[in-house]
């Protein structure tokens, strides 16, 4: 019978999520600002769009209808 490995403990899986979550949304926030500076649009006008209440959603579709042109 071979020794067991001990089982990774439930703090460090919720630390490797985490860790996991936060590279993720580095990435997802860096392509979002990308998106809004090939279309002329400032992290800073981001912001204002966000805090005037459009969703994430919302900004999206905003730069992407810049992006083709049709805004």
């Amino acid at each position: 019978m071979k020794p067991s490995q001990p089982p990774e403990s439930h703090t460090q899986k919720r630390e490797d999520c985490a860790e996991q979550d936060r590279e993720f949304l580095q990435q997802a926030v860096g392509k979002f600002v990308l998106l809004a500076q090939q279309v002329g649009v400032t992290p800073e006008a981001i912001i204002s769009l966000l805090d005037s209440g459009l969703s994430v959603r919302d900004v999206l579709a905003f730069l992407e209808s810049r992006r083709s042109g049709i805004a």
